[in-house]
């Protein structure tokens, strides 16, 4: 058996190399969020965002002529969402965790349970000082000929408008182009928050391709991927 000897120089240049090669490949793999600077750490990092996956339980959202509901599809991109969010060492918050709304399970009148669900969303953002609240939902139009993401923000609301149409511009680059532009919404949970707030309308069920592409773990993700690109981007301006 030969048996080598190396000087010390020779030893250092191989622990350099082998930290230069485990940094790159790290930082160059599909997984790869840099959570310990940059952009990141100085805006992203440590803020408190609420995901709001919309509908739940008996009220089912928007539904598909193949059966595919909003509510499955809000809840799994909030779930992905928040996946990123987390490595990225950021505070998340669900406003539900499974198909439920957040009405008391006493209360049967639709309206009112309706209300009651949407109150409870902007209390625990507000009991939390969220520095953020997305709302997630999926679209409908009775043509099936409309696609494409949205975004929507209160009316006079600066920052929630700049949100909306930051958010925007990552859904339209990672998600394909589309002339849809943030646009006013008179919706409650925009309405009644005090952070900056945005819904992001992430497709039409209502059109067969994009429910179908809705209906897909890897599109959930790429859609997750969208709006947390655009968190990033709100933060870095």
């Amino acid at each position: 058996m030969r048996v080598w000897f190396f000087s010390a120089r020779q030893v250092l240049w191989w622990i350099c190399a082998c930290l230069t090669l485990g940094i790159f490949l790290g930082t160059n793999g599909a997984d790869f969020i840099p959570v310990s600077g940059g952009t990141i750490q100085r805006g992203l990092s440590g803020r408190t965002i609420v995901i709001d996956p919309g509908h739940g339980g008996i009220d089912p959202g928007a539904v598909s002529a193949e059966g595919v509901m909003e509510k499955d599809i809000t809840l799994k991109i909030a779930k992905e969402l928040e996946y990123l969010l987390k490595r990225a060492a950021v505070y998340t918050i669900l406003v539900r965790h499974g198909d439920y709304d957040l009405a008391d399970s006493s209360e049967t009148h639709l309206l009112n349970r309706k209300r009651q669900d949407l109150k409870r969303r902007v209390l625990i953002a507000e009991e939390a000082d969220a520095d953020l609240y997305i709302s997630i939902h999926a679209n409908y139009f009775p043509s099936s000929i409309w696609s494409g993401a949205q975004t929507f923000y209160y009316e006079g609301s600066v920052s929630g408008q700049h949100l909306a149409r930051t958010l925007q511009t990552e859904l339209v680059r990672h998600l394909g182009p589309n002339n849809r532009l943030a646009r006013p919404g008179d919706f409650r949970v925009l309405r009644d928050t005090t952070m900056p707030a945005a819904m992001v309308e992430v497709g039409f069920l209502s059109n067969p391709r994009e429910a179908e592409l809705l209906s897909q773990a890897s599109y959930q993700k790429q859609v997750a991927a969208a709006i947390f690109a655009g968190l990033l981007r709100y933060y870095s301006q």
